[in-house]
């Protein structure tokens, strides 16, 4: 939670007005989102020089322009209800045009309690996003696949394994994002920018040019 957190104020961050002497200095305001991606980005430094031949792995919820370089981003602390499922798709969307293509939301939602048919449907299309994990804050009762029982078991591991049957896909559209910048996973759009109605549609996306996604973002 590197933007930085500060939980005992009312923003639960530090002043805007306090000063950053870094990257030409200025004000928190200025400097929220960035110190982030310069924390992410010393710690990358860091992994390499110690782990040389390891392939590191970094997750932040704070970054800014240029932050893909070091870390994939995940949309922080959302809620386990049926309006944050369906926001979860435009929020991916939206980062993967804002140039961060490892991207993903908390599946089954961080605060409040995922009931079984919203876990289900929130892993089965999750799953296919960019970073895909289940997470879920203190509290609350567990979020792995098995505790739902076993229907929404058998929805995880097809989902899971789906995942795992396209993963040489994913990392040619990874590769792809690296060196085009063109997003892993896309509005539908991209299919045809002249269609005014397609730049509308926020409940499916496209993985690459040669899979479509569609959901049902309704309980």
């Amino acid at each position: 939670m590197n933007e930085p957190s500060v939980f005992n104020t009312h923003n639960k961050t530090m002043p805007i007005t306090n000063r950053h002497k870094g990257r030409g200095g200025g004000s928190h305001e200025q400097f929220h989102n960035v110190y982030g991606m310069c924390m992410i980005e010393a710690s990358l430094e860091g992994m390499k020089r110690a782990n040389p031949h390891k392939r590191p792995f970094l997750l932040s919820r704070s970054n800014f322009l240029g932050g893909q370089r070091y870390a994939a981003t995940w949309t922080g602390d959302n809620t386990s209800d049926w309006t944050h499922l369906g926001l979860s798709i435009p929020m991916i969307l939206n980062l993967s045009l804002s140039g961060q293509p490892f991207s993903g939301p908390d599946i089954g939602g961080f605060f409040d309690e995922a009931d079984a048919d919203l876990f289900a449907r929130w892993i089965g299309f999750g799953a296919l996003l960019p970073f895909a994990r289940g997470h879920t804050h203190e509290g609350t009762n567990p979020h792995e696949p098995y505790a739902f029982g076993e229907k929404t078991e058998k929805t995880s591991r097809l989902a899971l394994n789906r995942r795992y049957k396209l993963i040489l896909f994913y990392y040619t559209l990874f590769r792809r994002a690296s060196i085009t910048g063109l997003p892993v996973v896309s509005p539908l759009f991209f299919i045809d920018p002249k269609d005014q109605n397609l730049r509308k549609e926020d409940r499916a996306f496209m993985i690459g040019e040669d899979v479509l996604v569609i959901v049902d973002i309704y309980n």
